[in-house]
């Protein structure tokens, strides 16, 4: 096994462990059991009456999406990044954009995460593709709510929708609602607020910076970043190579090889996704295209897509100008977009977000990472 395979499967494997259980909730695009259904995961139900210990918000309105940008590093510092710390960033060799963000620890009920008070406009740009383009999560955001990674779904999946107490550093109880879930896709963040949220949240100001420059390598970035801000904490969070060429004797016996060739081809479409978690998807759907019957849910083809998501976010993969569903050339392509579109090939918690996303139960993504594993 490469060093690179053993990366990716160690990330899986630690998101597997840390995950308690993770279930379905009632919302916006409510959790489903098949691949393809959902969106980010909101609540539209009515705002609950304002609490004395809820800070004040000006309502505004949400920002249009005009660009996408892949974060690359995410950069902690122990003081606030202030002026001078982003003009010498700004002066980076092939700084695409960057985003400030506050920065803490929180406890909602009885769950804690890392949270991050964000710019919207700015911060959603550098989130995977469908947390970024979810309208009515971000408008959820901008009211003062909380957007939850989907990886602590499980322990907090009764509380979608619901106002619950929450305790900051040195703060609280103010009175948070979880708005929605999704991939955050933003380092270790397991949630988002808006930046008027940070103060009441005593969330640190400013410590936070995410970094795009995709047209830096690993190394040269590391090192420029590295040199410029000595005392910051660098977490490199763009993908990892991952090397496809790596297969198992089991994954060899027991995968087709018209199959195992096509789950190899389709995730070098997307940069960090194994082969292995899309053959264990299509493994775990379909027996690798030996049941192809349409679901209950209307789900059909060997990676059991809803006809409505498979013309979103179809590919021709066997190049015939034909996308279709039941062909697994073009299935098995278009789950690797889908996944990559919910930032699978971020790895570690992202990687299981994603697998959550395409089917909404805990036995479901762990019987995928120990299958991927089994397959690596």
């Amino acid at each position: 096994m490469s060093r690179s395979q053993k990366a990716v499967v160690a990330g899986m494997t630690a998101a597997l462990l840390s995950v308690a259980g993770v279930a379905g909730a009632a919302g916006l695009g409510a959790f489903t059991t098949h691949p393809g259904h959902a969106q980010p995961v909101a609540v539209r139900s009515p705002q609950p009456r304002a609490d004395r210990n809820e800070p004040a918000r000006a309502v505004r309105s949400l920002p249009p999406l005009r660009h996408l940008f892949a974060p690359d590093v995410v950069l902690t510092f122990d003081r606030p990044a202030g002026g001078a710390t982003l003009a010498k960033l700004r002066r980076l060799d092939g700084l695409r954009a960057f985003t400030v963000a506050d920065t803490g620890s929180i406890v909602v009920g009885h769950t804690r995460l890392r949270v991050l008070g964000v710019d919207v406009a700015k911060a959603r740009r550098f989130t995977p593709r469908f947390t970024a383009t979810s309208g009515p999560l971000w408008t959820s955001v901008l009211r003062g709510e909380l957007t939850v990674d989907y990886s602590l779904a499980g322990k907090l999946k009764n509380n979608l929708g619901a106002t619950l107490p929450t305790f900051g550093r040195g703060k609280g109880p103010v009175m948070v609602r979880i708005g929605a879930f999704a991939t955050v896709g933003l380092g270790r963040a397991e949630g988002i607020v808006d930046r008027s949220m940070s103060g009441a949240l005593g969330l640190r100001p400013s410590r936070v910076l995410v970094v795009s420059a995709p047209h830096r390598s690993d190394a040269g970035l590391r090192g420029d970043l590295a040199a410029m801000f000595p005392h910051a904490h660098l977490r490199m969070v763009r993908p990892a190579h991952v090397d496809q060429a790596v297969i198992s004797a089991y994954a060899r016996g027991v995968i087709p090889a018209r199959y195992l060739a096509l789950y190899r081809a389709a995730a070098s479409t997307c940069r960090g996704l194994p082969w292995t978690v899309l053959a264990a998807i299509g493994t775990v759907e379909t027996g690798n295209g030996a049941n192809t019957s349409t679901s209950s849910k209307g789900a059909m083809g060997p990676m059991q897509f809803l006809p409505s998501t498979f013309v979103a976010y179809a590919v021709d993969g066997d190049g015939d100008g034909i996308a279709n569903i039941q062909d697994p050339a073009d299935a098995i392509y278009s789950a690797a977009r889908y996944l990559c579109a919910w930032g699978a090939g971020l790895g570690g918690q992202s990687l299981y977000a994603a697998i959550f996303a395409y089917n909404h139960a805990d036995w479901y993504v762990r019987e995928v990472i120990r299958l991927a594993i089994a397959y690596s």
